[in-house]
């Protein structure tokens, strides 16, 4: 089973720069030290790369992200559900890095257990996709989608069905 990145749930306002210098505001929901998820109406369509200057705690942390996902929420949805975009960090400053373990360890309990813990940059980036996969009950009327991360399409088939066992048929593979 694929494990993913944690994430902290951590509000943090930004701005957002997209193509031709168009700028948006929007606030961060959550991090990782790979990505993040933004709640805003940016524009900005998956692939995509972006510019994005967090402030927590009054420092400007500028970021350079790819987006690799969309959630469009109909208007009268937004006060049940978030829209916005999730991103992949292509470069980080070290602040940025210090942010995300400072948020994953307050009281300093992980630091002294595992001096390696804290990372200094994205380590070795994975290259490897997310993926949606629709999966079907064999025999049954349930499905589902899981989100994996994996190589390839077959490889995120795989991946679900070793999540799931036995009794379950691959109907869709997405890029996520």
């Amino acid at each position: 089973m694929l494990t993913p990145e944690p994430r902290i749930r951590k509000r943090v306002p930004c701005r957002i720069t997209v193509a031709h210098d168009v700028t948006h505001t929007g606030m961060v929901l959550n991090v990782s030290r790979t990505g993040l998820f933004v709640q805003t109406s940016a524009v900005a369509e998956p692939g995509a790369d972006l510019g994005l200057e967090l402030s927590p705690d009054g420092a400007t942390l500028p970021l350079r992200a790819e987006v690799r996902w969309r959630r469009i929420v109909a208007p009268h949805l937004r006060s049940v559900q978030n829209g916005g975009i999730g991103v992949r960090l292509q470069h980080a400053p070290e602040a940025y890095f210090r942010f995300v373990w400072k948020a994953l360890d307050p009281d300093g309990a992980r630091a002294a257990t595992d001096p390696d813990a804290a990372g200094t940059a994205l380590d070795a980036p994975d290259s490897r996709e997310f993926y949606r996969v629709q999966l079907k009950q064999d025999g049954g009327p349930r499905s589902r989608w899981l989100r994996v991360q994996a190589d390839s399409p077959d490889g995120a088939g795989q991946a679900a069905i070793e999540q799931l066992g036995p009794g379950w048929s691959i109907l869709a593979v997405r890029l996520a």
